[in-house]
């Protein structure tokens, strides 16, 4: 299915995006978790070579910089990075640039080269934790496959039996959707843990099978794979046909909150563009830039019906905002409700010492 072969290839632009939204989101987690453990673990199940053709980063250097480089690098109690590349050519070459670029690396900052298949890999580990009745460090695994076998959603499921593990996957809907033959069925049924995504065959219209085949991964990463919260990112071609979805999956708001604002901050410019696929109507990211936006006139609407008449604490707003809406910055939302609007949508906020700001813990009454 993949056309690539080569042990080192071109960069694209949709790829440098997702190194973005990557990098974005390692800055703030990597912070948040070292807080409250001592050991945090980045897995990339399927690194690469750790270089493009033209010499820039891949994922496994974007990653170990993110950390090295870090502001609050001195607050990191000890940070494991496992790559795993079962291409024995990419793995040499992995090899090679990390010896390269990263001599002399804090001794909190440590990686692991494994030259395997991601699923066996991680299947062992998991087996060698449940044998010994322990526990899985906090975990970061990026799945960033060619195709869409090798990482059966089962398997996932039981890595995320852990209370703090999350996953970005790049779900690679167009292939799905292409090659759904019989031949392909085991691989299928593995990435599915179910054979409910052969009703896309009698799906005709291709956006439709996209959106069946999207919603299926997303329902199956929550059922079996474990996750409380799930939301794709479509990465979309040049000529407007979606190449594959990130999807992420956690078992906390503040997850998804970090991975939100890490796509938020990717810049919009390109060929290739971004949708937030929790607002169905929104066909790319939500400039919070751009000059006469709208965004915060429907969040602000959003957020007044789903409180109005009540009085609730800041972090229920929060909540509501990051999990059921398409939107972040729930304070910006507070204070439009309640400074920019004639009159306002908001009439009383208990436990504050200054106008227009919503410090945790306070109460927040709701216009009837």
């Amino acid at each position: 299915m993949s056309s690539i072969s080569s042990t080192v290839w071109s960069l694209k632009p949709h790829t440098k995006a997702k190194h973005e939204i990557l990098e974005n989101y390692l800055k703030a987690w990597f912070p948040i978790l070292s807080r409250y453990s001592g050991r945090i673990i980045y897995l990339d199940g399927f690194a690469g070579p750790g270089i493009y053709k033209g010499n820039e980063d891949g994922s496994p250097v974007i990653a170990l910089k993110t950390a090295e480089e870090h502001s609050l690098k001195h607050m990191f109690k000890e940070i494991i990075f496992i790559f795993i590349e079962k291409n024995a050519d990419r793995a040499a070459k992995l090899t090679e640039v990390l010896n390269e670029r990263f001599p002399d690396l804090p001794k909190n900052i440590k990686y692991h080269i494994i030259g395997a298949e991601f699923a066996p890999t991680l299947e062992q580990v998991l087996q060698e934790i449940e044998k010994n009745d322990a526990q899985l460090a906090p975990t970061f695994a990026f799945l960033d496959p060619f195709g869409f076998s090798g990482f059966p959603m089962k398997l996932i499921g039981r890595m995320m039996e852990y209370n703090k593990c999350e996953v970005l996957i790049s779900f690679m809907v167009n292939f799905v959707r292409r090659f759904n033959d019989e031949l392909r069925e085991p691989s299928l049924n593995e990435l599915f843990a179910t054979e409910d995504w052969k009703t896309v065959r009698d799906i005709v219209n291709p956006e439709d099978r996209v959106r069946f085949l999207l919603n299926l991964y997303e329902q199956q990463l929550k059922t079996v794979g474990g996750a409380q919260f799930v939301r794709s990112f479509g990465m979309t071609g040049e000529h407007n046909q979606p190449i594959y979805y990130l999807v992420f999956g956690t078992k906390h708001a503040k997850g998804l909150e970090v991975i939100k604002k890490a796509m938020w901050k990717v810049d919009r410019r390109g060929i290739y563009k971004f949708s937030d696929l929790t607002d169905k109507n929104q066909t790319y990211l939500l400039d919070y830039s751009q000059p006469g936006s709208d965004w915060i006139l429907q969040a602000s609407k959003m957020v007044y019906n789903n409180f109005r008449g009540k009085t609730v604490e800041e972090s229920n707003v929060w909540l509501y905002v990051i999990t059921e809406t398409p939107y972040i910055n729930h304070k910006q939302i507070l204070r439009h409700l309640e400074g920019n609007i004639d009159p306002p949508k908001i009439c009383g906020v208990v436990g504050r010492k200054r106008n227009l700001c919503y410090p945790d813990g306070c109460l927040i009454t709701f216009e009837d």
